[in-house]
């Protein structure tokens, strides 16, 4: 069985770095699992490899998206199977390197295939979370009460997709997520390597680079992209799910002083961090080896 590494850990602990170090060790390439940088516009605010670190080994699946382009888990792990594959025939090692969690576990373990849902239902879907998303939670669970405890009411996101399936197929969530997984990959030992930092350490680490992006253009950066979207509304774009990128657009627009704008930013990503310990320590796959630098 052929054998990938996985750098994993929270923003700002050091990745990246340890990543290239350990690609130039073992003859390897990287593969990008961090869902903000698939996005090329927002290199500074995303922390984007530098240059030199790229030309120092290959990097794939950086930047392959417009600011204007979605995309999801499933079409993610199909081109990262598809990564990783090419660089075993290259007979080098692949390794991957990110800090979303979704991204390497479906990688890993396949998906629960959802159905297509209508751009009529999702409207009503939307809709109705918009003026009584009680409503829409009360529906949902008086059709299945194992979401209750599944599905609760402050992941409005997933609530809404239940909700829409619910109206497509007449079917609750739970009977597609009970259905075999689509796997993406197989024959592959997927080795962790979880970068484990001080949690003090860590926030200092994030507040400094935050610092250095401001210093190194990432205002200009969003007001390039806003400039380029003519749009008031983020949600519709992904990569507004950026740390700092709200922040900044509420500072260009005068709602935020610069100093608050930095205090919000700094306090966003280290309550991120805080989650992606969480779910490293508590999600990373039983069958994965793990290593803590």
């Amino acid at each position: 069985m052929e054998q990938a590494i996985v750098v994993a850990g929270p923003t700002a602990s050091g990745k990246t770095k340890y990543a290239v170090s350990l690609a130039q060790e073992l003859n390897g390439e990287i593969i990008n699992f961090d869902s903000l940088q698939v996005y090329k516009d927002l290199k500074i605010l995303t922390a984007y490899p530098a240059k030199e670190e790229q030309n120092l080994v290959k990097h794939k699946l950086f930047g392959y998206l417009n600011y204007n382009e979605k995309t999801n888990v499933a079409s993610w792990a199909k081109l990262a199977s598809i990564e990783i594959k090419e660089i075993f025939l290259r007979k080098k090692t692949p390794i991957l390197t990110g800090g979303t969690g979704l991204y390497i576990n479906t990688l890993i373990n396949g998906i629960s295939e959802l159905p297509e849902v209508s751009d009529q239902t999702r409207h009503k879907a939307e809709e109705l979370a918009k003026i009584n998303y009680d409503l829409l939670c009360k529906t949902v669970y008086q059709n299945d009460k194992t979401l209750e405890s599944i599905i609760t009411r402050d992941k409005n996101r997933q609530m809404i997709r239940a909700y829409e399936i619910l109206l497509e197929t007449g079917k609750s969530i739970s009977a597609f997520y009970a259905a075999p997984k689509k796997k993406f990959i197989s024959n592959v030992d997927f080795e962790f390597r979880l970068i484990n930092i001080d949690r003090k350490k860590l926030y200092e680490r994030i507040s400094l680079r935050f610092n250095h992006m401001l210093k190194n253009g990432a205002i200009e950066e969003v007001e390039n992209l806003l400039q380029k979207m003519n749009s008031d509304n983020l949600k519709k774009f992904p990569i507004f799910n950026a740390i700092g990128a709200k922040e900044i657009s509420l500072f260009l627009k005068g709602r935020y002083s610069f100093e608050k704008m930095k205090e919000i930013a700094c306090q966003n990503s280290r309550r991120y961090a805080k989650r992606q310990i969480t779910w490293f320590k508590y999600q990373i796959p039983k069958n994965c080896a793990i290593k803590i630098q």
